[in-house]
């Protein structure tokens, strides 16, 4: 993260130390130690059942430490909740919050039933509530989307990865983006096989690329 060496390592050192509880994950901290869960919907997982409301959680990573985004909604909710994780802007330290620049950008917006109907079915095209794409490798230092949702009592893990005809043919991001009153910063996927500064990074050791993968029953590591 700019500012991105010590607090990126550290990050990545301890993301899948503990499971997810509900807390802030837009708090750096909370992402330190529950990324792995919180992406991967342990806390979905855990209370999906036949009768349970549908949740649904998209995460797009659009190379981690530089911009993640995570859309959220429900079957109790009207909103869709949306929070941004950029690379950390020490102008905004402040001493009444010294994680400031590091912590999630959030808003809500109105999901309309139609709007909701729409994305449901664009997920659905996709395959995120069907069987999961087992062995999709989803690195750190990339684009993808993960899903991970509850319907109809069922949970699923799955993703998306760049480049692919799955990731290419998904409609869901340009619904989800449409409705993103940021979506003017949303970062494209792009080549980074000449990215020397990641290189340089990783090399000095203040950089550490991670794996997520789609197992059959929620994601692995």
């Amino acid at each position: 993260m700019t500012g991105r060496s010590g607090l990126c390592l550290a990050l990545v050192l301890s993301l899948c130390a503990c499971t997810y509880d509900g807390g802030d994950i837009g708090n750096p901290f909370t992402r330190k130690v529950q990324w792995y869960s919180f992406i991967g919907g342990d806390d979905i997982q855990a209370s999906c059942a036949a009768g349970s409301a549908e949740q649904v959680r998209l995460v797009y990573n659009a190379v981690w430490g530089e911009q993640v985004r995570i859309y959220e909604w429900d079957g109790g909710t009207r909103d869709l909740r949306i929070r941004v994780i950029g690379p950390g802007n020490l102008t905004g330290l402040t001493s009444d919050d010294i994680l400031a620049p590091w912590r999630a950008v959030e808003t809500r917006v109105p999901l309309s039933a139609e709007a909701r109907t729409g994305l449901d079915t664009a997920l659905a095209e996709a395959g995120g509530f069907g069987p999961p794409a087992v062995g999709l490798d989803l690195p750190s230092h990339g684009y993808y989307w993960a899903a991970a949702t509850c319907r109809d009592g069922r949970f699923t893990f799955t993703g998306w990865r760049w480049p692919s005809d799955s990731f290419a043919a998904a409609r869901f991001p340009a619904l989800l983006f449409a409705l993103d009153p940021s979506r003017a910063e949303v970062r494209p996927p792009a080549d980074q096989t000449l990215d020397l500064q990641w290189e340089d990074d990783v090399r000095r050791g203040v950089a550490a690329p991670f794996l997520l993968s789609v197992g059959r029953n929620g994601r692995v590591r």
